[in-house]
């Protein structure tokens, strides 16, 4: 499957958006804060910022 901009979307990611993903990196510090910028999670297959524990934003058909 591929995302809208046409990047193929891999199946082993997670449910829920967090860490674990290989595809997640910590957000910028003016995104959530610096003492909050844990919760801000940047989706390398998305190029956006998804909620930790948010459901995973990557269609998955």
């Amino acid at each position: 499957m591929r995302t809208k901009k046409g990047r193929e979307v891999p199946k082993d990611l997670p449910l829920y958006c967090d860490f674990s993903c290989r595809y997640a990196s910590f957000g910028q510090r003016g995104v959530s804060g610096a003492c909050r910028r844990e919760q801000a999670v940047y989706c390398a297959i998305l190029k956006k910022y998804n909620n930790k524990n948010n459901k995973c934003l990557v269609p998955k058909d």
